[in-house]
């Protein structure tokens, strides 16, 4: 079977089924004004199979707690969705528009989820000969309505020593974005420093694997775990992190 890779806000799940079939869906990451031309805006989904696919697109509410887990809800009250709900002709493509209809007077920013699924509809006429596995694709993409004027605000709530489960030294450090707008920590940097003088600079993948790249939405708040630093001789006393601000 063709191996399929997507980027991260794709997740699949397996089921026995007739064959193997997928769409696209996009963009992944979107913008929304809370009035005028903004609150309106366009995604594209494809069927890039031989076979019909039936897709659905709904939009759930987004809160995440301090340790990254994600919890949604229903959200159609503030979204219409033309059309909701299709049947792709294989290799068709289908234009879907999305509207705000919640408060046009917002004050700071909303996060949502759009998620566009698979659904497990035989679309064929002809009965399967043999049993395989289907892929039904599910794309959790983040959709934001944000006003314009807004600014994140991250602070440092919270640093110290920890342990993991197999024992090893660890740094906890709690984030805060006391903001109104969600922050990304692209290119973060850290600034370690303990109370013998001694200096880390952390940057990139390999020294902040988990906490790089990831976001904080706005008044939320997240907690990071990365080893000990190899330089720091005692208690952790300063840290100082710079990020790029860009939001979008």
């Amino acid at each position: 079977m063709r191996k399929l890779v997507f980027i991260s806000v794709l997740t699949l799940s397996a089921l026995i089924a007739q064959e193997a079939q997928a769409f696209r869906f996009s963009p992944f990451r979107v913008k929304f004004e809370p009035s005028g031309a903004g609150a309106n805006q366009l995604f594209t989904v494809e069927n890039n199979t031989d076979a019909p696919a039936s897709v659905q697109i709904r939009i759930m509410t987004r809160e995440v707690d301090v340790d990254g887990g994600e919890k949604n809800a229903d959200a159609e009250k503030n979204f219409t969705i033309y059309p909701a709900q299709m049947v792709l002709k294989p290799h068709a493509t289908r234009s879907v528009r999305v509207q705000w209809v919640g408060d046009p007077k917002l004050k700071e920013e909303k996060a949502y989820r759009i998620i566009a699924e698979q659904l497990p509809v035989n679309l064929n006429k002809e009965k399967p000969k043999t049993s395989t596995v289907k892929f039904l694709v599910t794309y959790r993409g983040a959709l934001f309505v944000t006003p314009p004027g807004l600014a994140q605000n991250v602070t440092l709530d919270f640093s110290g020593a920890t342990q993991d489960a197999a024992g090893k030294k660890m740094l906890e450090i709690v984030l805060h974005n006391r903001g109104t707008q969600h922050a990304l920590l692209r290119n973060l940097k850290l600034d370690i420093k303990d109370d013998k003088n001694n200096t880390v600079s952390l940057s990139g993948e390999n020294q902040l694997k988990g906490i790089t790249g990831e976001g904080i939405l706005a008044k939320h708040r997240r907690r990071f775990m990365i080893p000990r630093p190899e330089g720091l001789a005692g208690k952790v006393k300063h840290i100082e992190f710079t990020f790029d601000k860009q939001a979008f």
